[in-house]
């Protein structure tokens, strides 16, 4: 049979409507293992501080007494004074009014949408401040980009605990890896996690068989979680997958020490209109505490490939 005076999909092309899947799918990553897993506390000042103290070691004599002898006192050490400046994090976005009311595929409210995206996103700008920002006090008239007020990071605040490999070149071992674990350990610290990018993940995962994996099944032959932990010595430490972490470094930490002070939790403020618009941001004011980092450390530039 002849199909020349078919009307065809090919002849139609501008009265037949698209094929646009309506769904709006997110590829890019928006866990943040790191800020995820802190404990929560508050903040009060852009100065937020806390007292450290520590046990006074042995001499491994027992301190023996002398029968009948007076007392002899011990030399107190006073408490000393730790603290981090909270860092101001924003997201701000503008949508005009003819594209909040017009029809959108996957989308009922382009403003809804928007505003999702940018709590998503504020997320992950502050994953990465609590990682990596270096402090500063900031000043009156900068911006955040310019010199605006900043916490000190994870990674700037562990400075006792550390190990480095030689100049990116070394890769890290189960050696390298117990032998922190060890130091954090002698400096009174009970290590239980530890962060890595994708690389060092495999090579942790590669270590003797001592590196165990569990599954955590929450639903009915649903698997919920897959998490990776090292057994060693020194306990059981929790090995967490986490892109934002530096490939070439993997900081060992003591969790319950590490928070994040909020003096303002994360909300949303609408500005005034820039014209037919609405303009949102989203705010939050944030500290990292490390209540006492020695009770952590790091492995710093071992081989990334």
């Amino acid at each position: 049979m002849s199909i020349a005076y078919q009307f065809v999909t090919y002849n139609a092309t501008a009265g037949n409507k698209e094929d646009v899947l309506d769904l709006v799918t997110q590829i890019s990553p928006e866990d943040t293992p790191f800020l995820s897993r802190l404990g929560i506390s508050s903040a009060y000042n852009r100065y937020h501080e806390w007292l450290t103290d520590y046990l006074g070691s042995g001499t491994g004599t027992g301190y023996a007494a002398v029968e009948g002898a007076d007392m002899s006192s011990r030399a107190l050490v006073g408490r000393s004074r730790a603290g981090n400046y909270t860092q101001i994090t924003t997201h701000a976005f503008e949508i005009s009014g003819t594209q909040e009311v017009v029809s959108h595929y996957g989308v009922d409210s382009e403003y809804a949408y928007q505003l999702e995206k940018a709590m998503k996103e504020l997320k992950i700008m502050m994953e990465q401040a609590l990682i990596y920002s270096t402090t500063s006090t900031g000043g009156m008239g900068t911006v955040c980009a310019t010199g605006g007020r900043s916490l000190r990071g994870m990674l700037d605040a562990i400075t006792t605990n550390y190990r480095t490999g030689s100049a990116n070149v070394c890769a890290l071992s189960e050696s390298e890896f117990n032998a922190l674990l060890q130091t954090i350990f002698e400096a009174g610290g009970k290590p239980n996690i530890a962060f890595c990018a994708g690389f060092n993940k495999r090579r942790i995962s590669a270590f003797a068989t001592s590196n165990t994996r569990t599954s955590d099944m929450s639903g009915e032959a649903r698997l919920r979680n897959f998490i990776s932990v090292y057994e060693s010595d020194f306990g059981v430490t929790e090995i967490v997958l986490d892109r934002y972490c530096p490939a070439n470094t993997v900081p060992v930490l003591q969790s319950d020490m590490w928070k994040i002070a909020y003096l303002r939790r994360p909300f949303t403020k609408d500005l005034a209109p820039n014209g037919d618009s609405k303009r949102t941001m989203i705010i939050a004011e944030y500290t990292l505490e490390h209540l006492n980092e020695a009770s952590s450390g790091k492995l710093t530039a071992y081989a990334t490939a």
